[in-house]
This record gives C-alpha cells, sequence and structure tokens, in this order.
C-alpha cells in the first residue's frame, strides 16, 4: 500500500474503518449462526427434562357400600330450642359413634384415640376448633369430616341425627356454646337440601363391583360351554343341524341368544335378534336362506336349550 492509499484511509480511535468493519461483519455473522442453533434445537430446550412425580401421599378411594334411601326433609327451625328427646337422642348417637375417640365426658382421651396424630377434639376446650362451635358448623364437621385427622365423615347418618349428635355435643360439653343466627341456619338448611329431603341412590365399590362381573361372567361361560356340550352330545334332529349350519361361532350365538332372552316371547323377536348383525354375533349368512318352517325348527330348538 502506498503513501497515497494511507492517506485516502479513515481512522477510527486509531483503527482504520476498513478493519472496524470486518469486525462487526464477524461478529454478526456469529450471532446469526448462534440463533439458528437456538431456533432449530428449540423444541429439545423447551422440553421438562425432570419426569413428573405423582405425590406419593395420594391415595385414591373406593366407594363405599350403600344402599339405596330416601333422606326426609328437616326443619332446621325445630332445632333451636332442642327437646329432651332430642338431646336423649344426640346422646345415644354419641355413645354409639364418638366416645370411643373423644371420650364419655367428651375431652378426647377416648381408648380408640390414643394412636392418633392429631389427638380427638377435647369438647371442653374453647379453642382450636377446626370450623367451630355453631351447631352449623359442627354439622359441616360431622357432614364432611376434616382432612388430614381422625375425624371421619358422618355422612352416613340422617340429617336429624347430625343435628341432634351436634345439639347434645353442645349442651353436654362446651360452655357458653354460641348460637346460631337465623342467616347461619338458612345457609346450612341451602348448602344440605335439609328442607328438601333427597333420594340416594345405591352404590357399591368399584372392586366389588369387578368381583361380581368376573362371577357373573364366569357362571355365563359356564353355562354357555354346557349348553355346547349338551348339543354335541344329543342325538342328531333338524334343530341341531340347523344349528350348526348357520353359525361360525357356536359360543358367541349362544351368549348373544342368552344375554336377552325376550327373543323367546315369539318367533319374530328370535328372527330380529339374530339377523341384526348377525356375523358379529357368531351367525353366518345362512341364515338369510332360511325358510320359514326352518325357521320354526330353529327357534324352537334354541328355546329349549337356553333356559
Amino acid at each position: 500500500m502506498n503513501s497515497s492509499d494511507n492517506n485516502n484511509l479513515k481512522f477510527f480511535n486509531g483503527k482504520p474503518i476498513v478493519f472496524l468493519s470486518g469486525i462487526y461483519i464477524y461478529l454478526i455473522v456469529v450471532i446469526i449462526i448462534i440463533g439458528l442453533i437456538y431456533v432449530n434445537n428449540l423444541n429439545d430446550i423447551t422440553t421438562q427434562a425432570v419426569p413428573l412425580r405423582l405425590n406419593s401421599q395420594a391415595v385414591e378411594k373406593d366407594l363405599q357400600l350403600q344402599e339405596a334411601k330416601v333422606i326426609p326433609p328437616v326443619d332446621v327451625l325445630s332445632i333451636i330450642d332442642p327437646s329432651p328427646e332430642i338431646i336423649a337422642k344426640g346422646k345415644m348417637l354419641f355413645e354409639q359413634n364418638c366416645s370411643s375417640c373423644h371420650g364419655n365426658a367428651g375431652k378426647g382421651d377416648g381408648p380408640a384415640g390414643e394412636a392418633l396424630d392429631p389427638k380427638p377434639r377435647n369438647y371442653t376446650q374453647s379453642t382450636g376448633w377446626k370450623n367451630g362451635m355453631k351447631l352449623s358448623e359442627i354439622y359441616k364437621t360431622l357432614e364432611e369430616g376434616i382432612p388430614g385427622s381422625g375425624m371421619a365423615s358422618y355422612n352416613y347418618l340422617l340429617p336429624e341425627d347430625k343435628l341432634a349428635l351436634g345439639t347434645y355435643i353442645r349442651s353436654a360439653f362446651i360452655q357458653n356454646a354460641p348460637e346460631d343466627t337465623d342467616e347461619d341456619l338458612f345457609n346450612l338448611d341451602l348448602n344440605y337440601n335439609l328442607s328438601e329431603g333427597t333420594s340416594l341412590p345405591a352404590q357399591i365399590p368399584v372392586k366389588f363391583a369387578n368381583k361380581l362381573i368376573v362371577s357373573e361372567n364366569n357362571k355365563t361361560v359356564k353355562k354357555i360351554k354346557g349348553i355346547i356340550a349338551s348339543i354335541k352330545n344329543m342325538d342328531d334332529n333338524e334343530g341341531k343341524k340347523l344349528f350348526y349350519k348357520v353359525t361360525n361361532n357356536k359360543f358367541s350365538a349362544l351368549v348373544t341368544l342368552n344375554a336377552e332372552q325376550s327373543w323367546k316371547k315369539n318367533q319374530q323377536l328370535f328372527v330380529d335378534v339374530i339377523v341384526n348383525d348377525a356375523i358379529n354375533n357368531g351367525f353366518n349368512g345362512k341364515v338369510f336362506q332360511l325358510s320359514s318352517r326352518q325357521w320354526d325348527s330353529l327357534f324352537r330348538f334354541l328355546s329349549g336349550q337356553i333356559q
């Protein structure tokens, strides 16, 4: 580079502008490359690397065995001034359901409560009540229980029983128990539909239901296999020959007919059951070729086999 070229160069802080431009271009290229790498790996970067962990404390609860029942309506205003009969009923319910943990004197010293943590409620103490000492608040505790404690739900008791139980606890153990306002009683009625009453459907635990299903299925399988063996061992007749002719899967065909036996009322229902999705129900296309007389023979034959 000659002196005239040097004279034409422009400088910034002692560095030629051309040199600085080259550095900037290099930095821009590097930044673009890094950006492209980041975008291409964005899915991997944002993927949760730590697997989810289920709460080890979570417990799956099954349904409780419960008969269908009708819950009669309750007039909450009738409990404002409880009768001696209500108090006596509450005492009986307390001795049957509560005294084993809370003790006969309500001090939380019952034998069944010794191993509980936290300890059962001492009703004679005015502090530490989770829901409160009003009747409406005690009812809530009896209805819903207290999670994280040994206090289970007593929702299997009728509303009038829970009210009688709460009334007895307040009268027997709590000094200067706070009274429910009209609004408290109104909300109690509203929250639990006390004045309307209700009907509860029966329910059984899922595990028990599954056992019943398996048991019923085993009975059905045994029954169908018995019918197949009986047909196989009987002498040939037109009904037996027709049954073998129109079935691809004898077991499925008999299961179909055994599941709903209303077809035994008349022959037309029998025909409808078989021709409706015949292939998937164990029959074959030959059922559509049967004459009226053959249908009659097949109907009488299978009616006698499936009881």
